[in-house]
């Protein structure tokens, strides 16, 4: 624990010496916001362990709450730094950046904690995204924050990007190092319709720790308090060598390669994404190679979505007429199919997901959602787990 803490200390200590010598030099800017993101759910989980026992799982938390500062020195720096607090978690930091644009230059550099430049839907804010939770492959596969350093282009219809990184400074399992690119191209931008393509790779390496790919039946509530003895830490897949035994860190390094595809037509859109991941087995443990994705359709009354043609994803959603301006809001409706394969080469777990969802969004920046979800696995913990997943949500 000390050496995170004096990590973070080294890690914003020199960044307050930057920001100094910058803000002497340059005129400085700066803006203050947040997010808060409560979420309830109720599970009904099938046949765990194969004994044809059932139960039922009421969960919450508070999934993100979360301070930012963010801006820029002069014209050719920006910056952000965020912190997030979760229920049961620490404080962490999860953007804490700096991104230089040289003068004249069509390319920025950016240095410090953030993503990695992969998916349509990891690239976006929470704020933005169609479901409550993301595609199951971008948690299963360990899409997430670590140290690094990137360098990116973009126009008016193309974006990329491609980063080195080391480990997250937070106490999580993004541990060695990893490579990163994302490439995205919009052949069609107007008014009325927007469609997006793009691909993304993403190289592994675990270090001293071994991989592990497994995930939760949605719910992210789910954890190993509220289902102690039933799901391990709220999986219902992990990949292992057989049956009743899916704890296993298997592999040393691996490698995702994975496209996207997204259509805006007004105030309809169509979304999907597929990765494939190849795992390099550790000591004796055979290679595998294991792919998910998701395909969705959605349509807004009263707004529409939009598109970030900087980033390559979505942006934030506009409502016509806004509560308090005379309106009622923005109404979206958003059918999902997920699935994620686990099974190779004698490794065990699969999950298909339907995710049904309606959200009301009484302004721009605050968002009440529901979402109805039947996820059936095989090979894992349970033989299927099905509910609802809430959240309450707003930004400033």
């Amino acid at each position: 624990m000390s050496n995170k803490i004096n990590l973070k200390a080294a890690i914003f200590a020199g960044a307050g010496i930057i920001f100094s010598d910058l803000a002497v030099a340059q005129e400085a800017t700066v803006q203050i916001g947040g997010r808060l993101m409560l979420d309830q759910a109720y599970t009904d989980i099938k046949n765990v362990d194969g004994t044809n026992t059932d139960i039922d799982v009421t969960s919450s938390e508070v999934r993100r709450a979360r301070l930012f500062a963010k801006g820029n020195f002069g014209s050719a720096v920006k910056y952000k730094f965020e912190f997030n607090h979760t229920t049961g978690g620490d404080i962490e930091v999860t953007d804490g950046f700096l991104q230089f644009v040289p003068k004249d230059k069509k390319f920025a550099v950016k240095v410090g904690h953030f993503k990695t430049h992969n998916s349509l839907e990891e690239e976006a804010s929470s704020r933005f995204i169609t479901t409550i939770e993301r595609g199951a492959f971008t948690d299963a596969f360990g899409l997430d924050r670590r140290l690094g350093l990137s360098v990116g282009t973009s126009g008016d219809n193309y974006t990329l990007n491609a980063g080195i990184y080391g480990e997250s400074i937070n106490d999580n399992s993004a541990k060695g190092k990893a490579a990163a690119a994302r490439a995205t191209f919009t052949p069609i931008k107007s008014d009325e319709t927007t469609l997006h393509l793009g691909a993304s790779w993403r190289y592994r390496d675990a270090g001293e720790s071994d991989l592990r790919y497994r995930q939760r039946p949605y719910a992210h509530s789910l954890d190993g308090t509220n289902t102690e003895g039933f799901l391990p830490s709220g999986r219902i897949v992990n990949a292992g060598r057989f049956p009743g035994d899916r704890s296993e860190r298997f592999a040393k390094s691996d490698n995702l390669f994975a496209i996207e595809g997204l259509l805006l037509q007004n105030n309809m859109w169509a979304a999907a994404e597929y990765s494939v991941l190849g795992a390099n087995g550790s000591d004796n443990n055979p290679d595998a190679d294991f792919s998910g994705g998701y395909i969705e359709a959605g349509i807004m009354f009263g707004g529409r979505r939009t598109y970030k043609a900087s980033g390559g994803t979505y942006n934030r959603m506009k409502v016509d007429n806004p509560i308090g301006e005379g309106g009622m809001g923005a109404i979206s409706l958003v059918a999902r199919y997920d699935t994620l394969d686990l099974e190779d080469n004698g490794y065990l777990g699969k999950l298909d997901t339907i995710v049904l969802g309606v959200d009301w969004l009484p302004t721009k920046n605050t968002r009440l959602r529901l979402n109805y979800f039947n996820a059936d696995a095989e090979d894992g913990y349970a033989e299927s787990a099905s509910g609802f997943n809430a959240r309450l949500g707003f930004d400033f």
